[in-house]
């Protein structure tokens, strides 16, 4: 019933664009649904993205996971397949305990695969002579590049993209399974995305949009 309401809303704007219009098609909706967030709402996801700097948005989702699984993130040294990819190890936060690594390839080119996603390079497992071999993955995503002066900027939708697909991250990262096969996010097909969803909540938390909002020119965080 919401979605009726809302969309016959959008028919009404499309209506005043195009008298006689019979309805609103597929291609019509990210057009009339940001025009209504425009006019009903006094909401431009343009504005607020320059509250969310990529920068901003990265280290502030790493702080937050950190501290929440008790590990840490840092800069690694290791080669990367382009410039724009950056790579991190990943430790325990208590004992320094080396856990993976990930990479980061955040921007547009051309080539490139155009979803966003995480893909494991090296699956967990438990070696023969005991230790655990560390798992790797990287997370490919399309955020707008630093242009003109200006850093990239996510959408508060690319933020919630950003801490799905870094759920993902996590999920390869932190398995302890003994067998590559179940290893990561090699789970019953639903729960492959299960953390990754709990975690795009805090997408929508003001407490949580405080930590990883920074507006790119005067650093303030995202107002309540």
């Amino acid at each position: 019933d919401q979605a009726a309401s809302e969309l016959e809303r959008m028919l009404a704007l499309k209506r005043s664009e195009t008298p006689g219009a019979g309805g609103v098609e597929p291609w019509d909706t990210s057009y009339y649904n940001n025009k209504l967030r425009r006019t009903a709402y006094d909401l431009d996801e343009f504005s607020v993205s320059e509250y969310f700097p990529v920068e901003r948005v990265v280290s502030g989702v790493m702080e937050l996971y950190a501290g929440l699984f008790g590990v840490r993130f840092a800069p690694s040294e290791a080669a990367a397949w382009h410039p724009d990819a950056r790579v991190f190890d990943c430790s325990d936060a208590a004992d320094g305990r080396p856990l993976g690594r990930f990479y980061l390839d955040l921007h547009p080119r051309d080539g490139k695969y155009k979803h966003a996603a995480v893909f494991p390079l090296v699956r967990g497992r438990r070696e023969a002579d005991g230790s655990y071999r560390h798992p790797s993955a990287a997370m490919l995503c399309n955020f707008q590049a630093p242009a003109g002066g200006r850093p990239g900027l996510l959408r508060h939708a690319e933020v919630e993209t950003f801490f799905h697909e870094f759920g993902h991250v996590l999920h390869n990262l932190l398995t302890e399974s003994p067998y590559s096969r179940f290893a990561g996010t090699r789970v019953a097909r639903d729960f492959v995305e299960a953390p990754s969803q709990i975690m795009e909540n805090w997408a929508w938390d003001p407490a949580v949009l405080r930590r990883v909002s920074g507006h790119w020119k005067t650093g303030a965080p995202l107002p309540e």
